[in-house]
């Protein structure tokens, strides 16, 4: 018998048609062969989550949103979510349910977090539903916190100004503490170096030293002190050693040379 070309274009059309139903079984996840029950779920704020939503538990899908209904129950109006879950999935009784992004594209799902009882929920049953972050709220926070850090930087800025006008108001009285502290380390180190290579000394018991020889020392040291620092410094005793009275003529006369080349 022979079949003709009309015959064969209808059967490839036909093959074509029924791999086509078949991948769109497949890859739409349809469930007019699964085998599954059914739990519901309320929320006063559902979120966007739309029907057909995927349903996972514990980040695994198994199953989809399958009717939204709003309720007005007690002067109240929430969304029931009924869910349509796998047959074998089990969702222990203080399980909760809620309103989750899937991807980067923000499509939403409903998340159950398994618990913790060792009863399972039976079909049909109400689960808790916990509610999504609204995005106005999330925007009023973070606004309430860009404020609150604000003010906080205001806060820091006021006092550093106080804080600085406070250190140009007693600048003289900082330097002098520093070179007070500086000159009492100092004091401190030349005692040291002394008592170091005359150790006789602080056992020694003689005659108190005349207070103007006390004087002259320390008019002396700081001469030497102002050496250092570049500076010239008029002594107000007479220094009357006369290597002292020389190297103290002779680094006033440089300063001033140095000073009076600048």
């Amino acid at each position: 018998m022979k079949i003709s070309n009309e015959t064969k274009t209808g059967f490839f059309v036909l093959l074509c048609l029924l791999v086509l139903a078949g991948m769109l079984i497949k890859v739409g996840n349809f469930n007019f062969f699964k085998k599954g029950y059914f739990l519901k779920t309320r929320f006063h704020f559902s979120g966007g989550v739309k029907k057909n939503a995927p349903v996972c538990l514990s980040g695994v899908n198994v199953g989809e949103v399958k009717e939204i209904n709003l309720i007005y129950d007690n002067q109240d109006t929430v969304a029931e979510v009924t869910l349509w879950l796998d047959e074998g999935t089990q969702v222990r009784k203080d399980s909760v349910a809620e309103v989750s992004i899937l991807g980067l594209m923000g499509e939403k799902y409903v998340e159950i977090r398994a618990g913790s009882s060792g009863e399972m929920a039976a079909p049909g049953t109400m689960i808790q539903g916990i509610e999504p972050d609204r995005l106005e709220d999330l925007v009023a926070m973070g606004k309430k916190v860009a404020d609150d850090i604000g003010k906080t930087a205001k806060d820091i800025s006021k006092m550093a100004n106080h804080i600085d006008e406070v250190i140009q108001e007693n600048r003289p009285k900082i330097g002098t503490i520093l070179d007070n502290l500086e000159e009492t380390s100092e004091n401190f180190n030349d005692f040291s170096q002394d008592v170091k290579y005359h150790p006789w000394k602080v056992l020694a018991r003689g005659k108190e030293v005349p207070k103007e020889q006390l004087l002259r020392d320390r008019e002396s040291k700081r001469v030497e002190k102002a050496k250092r620092r570049g500076k010239v410094y008029v002594p107000e005793v007479s220094l009357d050693t006369p290597a002292a009275m020389t190297e103290t003529v002779q680094a006033s006369v440089q300063l001033k040379k140095n000073f009076g080349a600048r």
